[in-house]
């Protein structure tokens, strides 16, 4: 939580581990990027591993590193903090991309917070973007654990292993780009828009701003700010691939245009496609339970949305 012990920890974390991955500051000669809101004060950390042309808008990758209560929280958000610490390492060793590839580690992403002006990336996007933007931003919230039904104690199989994947409707490129990425084995994601969850994350500020931007999530779970969000629950099989997925999407938006695009897109057949590949033989009984035929346009793909929301996610 911002301003405990604990929070002074994770930021000696962070700040060391940006370091030790190969980072550079994003910004003067310190990972640390503070700013005061409210007699609060508050730090994103922020780096970069610098690509062949800085000149260009550079990729960002992020997540919330501060907790809503005085606990764990593993999967909100530990778990994405470490998948965007392991991209960056990844990139660094491979000698970076062509455009820098940003790490960016959010603070007060949590209430009393979220959404305010003392939120961590409203104030990097408002505060501490450089002029060139941001090519593409990817983002990451309650990624480490299975999807389950509430009241049902065993994973349901073709459920349980989803990621879903907001955004790809901030741009008319991005379902070829995110489609044409080959999935990890075993490895299940789902498109939907964001319209049906809201900014539940700090994917919300590119958004707000026409930034191109892609939010990973597998939602709310039983242990959603509980203390028993520990890291004994987190899949880290399912983590790794998505770091794996993530890696592929960095390497072809690196070389892709995204250039600015006032078309609006409604990625519904992609969306569509990627429920019928992640639920493969379960289709025609998750079909059932969502009351579609089939999820073929974006009325039934409002219905299955509907849903899922409905169990809580």
């Amino acid at each position: 939580m911002v301003g405990t012990p604990g929070h002074a920890v994770a930021e000696d974390f962070v700040a060391r581990r940006l370091a030790e991955i190969g980072c550079q500051p994003y910004r003067g000669d310190s990972f640390a990027l503070p700013y005061r809101r409210h007699d609060t004060d508050f730090t994103n950390f922020v780096g970069v591993v610098p690509g062949t042309d800085r000149t260009l808008p550079p990729l960002l990758i992020g997540a919330h590193y501060d907790s809503v209560i005085a606990a764990p929280c593993a999967d909100d958000n530990g778990a994405a903090v470490a998948i965007c610490l392991a991209l960056g390492k990844r990139a660094a060793d491979l000698g970076g991309f062509k455009r820098d590839l940003v790490v960016a580690i959010f603070d007060a992403e949590e209430p009393p917070y979220f959404q305010s002006d003392a939120m961590g990336s409203n104030r990097f996007h408002e505060d501490q973007l450089d002029d060139r933007g941001v090519h593409l931003a990817i983002i990451y919230d309650l990624v480490g654990h299975d999807i389950r039904i509430p009241g049902v104690r065993m994973a349901v199989p073709g459920l349980a292993g989803l990621t879903f994947v907001t955004g790809c409707e901030s741009h008319p490129e991005l379902p070829d780009l995110v489609g044409s990425v080959e999935l990890p084995d075993k490895f299940k994601l789902v498109a939907t828009l964001n319209r049906y969850v809201g900014d539940m994350s700090d994917h919300g500020a590119f958004r707000k701003s026409g930034t191109p931007y892609l939010f990973f999530s597998c939602g709310r779970w039983e242990h959603y700010h509980e203390p028993t969000d520990t890291p004994d629950r987190l899949n880290y099989r399912k983590m790794a691939r998505l770091t794996e997925l993530s890696a592929g999407v960095l390497e072809r938006a690196d070389n892709a245009g995204l250039d600015e695009s006032s078309e609006a897109a409604d990625p519904a057949s992609f969306e569509a496609r990627t429920f019928r590949r992640s639920l493969g033989v379960a289709y025609p009984l998750f079909c059932k339970w969502a009351g579609v035929s089939e999820i073929d346009d974006r009325d039934s793909l409002d219905r299955v949305a509907g849903k899922l929301l409905g169990l809580g996610l």
